[in-house]
């Protein structure tokens, strides 16, 4: 199912669970919890987990994950 898959993806995966698993040790310790923890104001929560990982990071994954592939395939063609 994943033979000839783009190394890409593999990043990008590990980029993505990599981040998650940070956030998640961040939480876990937090000693006042990061609801407490602002970030411009704003519950920390919110900014990387609503924000970032939903919104930025998930729009430059797709973009990464079809512009690479499509560059590397224009290469390989000799355009």
């Amino acid at each position: 199912m994943f033979k000839g898959m783009d190394p890409v993806f593999w990043w990008g995966l590990l980029l993505m669970y990599g981040l998650s698993i940070i956030f998640w040790i961040w939480e876990i310790a937090s000693d006042a919890g990061t609801i407490h923890t602002k970030i411009f104001g704003i519950p920390a929560p919110f900014v990387y987990g609503d924000f970032f990982m939903c919104w930025i990071f998930a729009m430059f994954l797709a973009w990464l994950w079809y512009y690479v592939p499509e560059q590397a395939a224009k290469k390989r063609k000799g355009d």
